[in-house]
């Protein structure tokens, strides 16, 4: 049995709403949570800025991908990806203006083939860089390091945002699933 306070951490700004899911059937490199609220709740509905291919969200001539999850009982919404911010290129190599970052609208909502809008979600990131190896002469006496964008960043915090491919999974109330992301971002 898998102890669960030495399991790899998720994402940095995941932490409170997804739960570690399955960890006994993860690859080394990889994290997989459920979207659960401190409440209980695991119904949402999705609001994506995208463009579909095949179900997928997928990133525009503009800007990246943004996806949202709303909170189907208290309205309250959580950021499941943003392309500008999360990820390993996001965090180290591209760059993007403010009107890519802040302007990604309207932001749509997701309709599954079953004509479904209401969601249990799965995400599953891969960390296949070696931060520590890549970076450690970055990090300053704060420990933090200097991102593309200027921004300077914990160092723990940038590793688990930092991932290098993401798939995020929904589940209808009829059980179907579907993968609606699946992202290289390294």
């Amino acid at each position: 049995m898998t102890n669960h306070n030495q399991l790899r951490p998720g994402p940095a700004y995941l932490e409170g709403i997804a739960l570690p899911e399955k960890p006994e059937a993860w690859a080394e490199e990889e994290w997989t949570g459920k979207l659960l609220t401190r409440e209980g709740h695991k119904k949402f509905y999705l609001f994506y800025y995208g463009e579909l291919m095949d179900d997928l969200i997928a990133t525009t001539e503009f800007a990246p991908q943004l996806i949202v999850a709303e909170n189907a009982v208290t309205g309250k919404r959580y950021v499941l990806f943003d392309g500008c911010k999360h990820g390993y290129d996001a965090m180290l190599c591209d760059t993007y203006t403010d009107e890519q970052r802040n302007n990604r609208t309207p932001l749509l909502p997701y309709v599954d083939d079953d004509g479904e809008d209401t969601f249990e979600i799965r995400i599953t990131v891969y960390y296949n860089v070696d931060w520590d190896e890549e970076f450690s002469d970055d990090v300053d006496e704060h420990g933090k390091i200097e991102l593309i964008n200027g921004e300077r960043c914990d160092f723990a915090e940038a590793k688990r945002n930092g991932f290098d491919a993401l798939s995020i999974t929904i589940v209808n109330t009829r059980g179907q699933e579907t993968e609606i992301a699946q992202e290289e971002l390294a």
